[in-house]
């Protein structure tokens, strides 16, 4: 399986947030590190980021993001790469 997937030092991060506070919260994401693309979405989630950089860059931001007052839940997907054979 290990030689299957490579880390693309990519994910996504769906987040819910409180009513009302989608643009204050995007405000603050978009001054983060590593954060490649903010977007407002309508369904089960009200953010999407994408976020690049190594695992620990990633993680550190994922964390930061969490610690954002008004935030609900949040999802975190790794990206991966198959082989092209």
């Amino acid at each position: 399986m290990s030689e299957l997937l490579s880390y693309k030092n990519k994910a996504y991060m769906l987040i819910e947030v409180e009513p009302g506070k989608e643009a204050e919260t995007i405000r603050e994401i978009e001054k983060m590190s590593h954060v490649e693309a903010v977007d407002f979405v309508h369904g089960e989630y009200d953010i999407v980021i994408v976020l690049r950089g190594n695992f620990k860059d990633i993680n550190e931001t994922v964390l930061n993001v969490r610690k954002l007052p008004n935030i609900r839940k949040t999802v975190t997907l790794n990206a991966f790469e198959l082989p092209l054979t």
